[in-house]
């Protein structure tokens, strides 16, 4: 894993020469973590460039929100957006979803009523309870309490589910559960680029969370993957040591 701010003149050299697909996640790449999902905002610098991105090469946001917040959160025209970690999409002016089998939504709804009632035991949780995704966000609680909570919640999901059909994420705080492994971020991310991609465009895909690395791996060759924060078990190839790097990231490309 390398640092992508000592390798971005080789990276810019060359997105310039072969064209890009810049594809971002939204929450900790393009705004700040936040404790109130709902605060959270993108920088007057990232929308900035971006905006500037976009009149150059094809742009996609891909997130876990949902495809009606993330459009409203960061409201550029021309940008392609993804959400419910790619269950839903819009394209070229066409919204688009992912169809479910009826086996994956009725356990989804299952585990569902399950973790919404066990959250009302930690009245501090913050939830997100969206259509094709339940995260339940515990950086509120005390340490002790998010031992309890996670417990209770991995020991819920392994007895509601049935193997493969719901998919778990337990990551930055947000125990998050969605429908099994039919459809991923990874899936979608690449069903978008080879929709407006150019013969020898290159896929930029930045992002920061394990959904992220199912994108990583679809890019790991030809592409360039970007985590934001280090970590040796990640499988993208580049990484920034905080989300600063994205919003310098972004200037460098709008101008390349």
């Amino acid at each position: 894993m390398k640092d992508a701010s000592k390798h971005m003149s080789a990276i810019l050299r060359r997105v310039k020469e072969n064209g890009y697909v810049l594809m971002l996640d939204f929450d900790g790449v393009l705004s700040p973590i936040v404790k109130i999902p709902s605060n959270a905002r993108v920088s007057l610098v990232a929308r900035r460039a971006l905006a500037a991105c976009v009149k150059k090469m094809p742009v996609a946001i891909l997130t876990g929100r949902t495809l009606a917040d993330i459009e409203k959160r960061v409201a550029l025209k021309d940008v392609i957006y993804a959400g419910s970690h790619g269950l839903e999409w819009k394209m070229l002016g066409r919204a688009h979803r992912r169809n479910l089998s009826r086996n994956t939504l009725s356990e989804f709804a299952k585990a569902r009523r399950a973790l919404l009632k066990y959250s009302k035991l930690f009245p501090s949780l913050f939830v997100e309870d969206k259509k094709h995704c339940l995260a339940l966000g515990y950086r509120s609680l005390s340490k002790k309490q998010v031992i309890r909570f996670r417990h209770g919640a991995s020991r819920i999901m392994n007895g509601v589910a049935q193997a493969g059909t719901i998919r778990v994420v337990d990551n930055l705080y947000t125990f998050e559960i969605m429908p099994g492994f039919e459809w991923t971020k990874g899936e979608c991310a690449r069903h978008i680029f080879k929709t407006v991609s150019k013969k020898r465009s290159v896929a930029v895909y930045i992002g920061d969370t394990l959904t992220d690395e199912d994108a990583f791996r679809v890019f790991t060759k030809g592409g360039v993957t970007i985590r934001v924060g280090k970590d040796s078990a990640s499988v993208a190839q580049y990484y920034f040591k905080s989300r600063s790097g994205v919003d310098r990231f972004l200037r460098r490309m709008a101008h390349a």
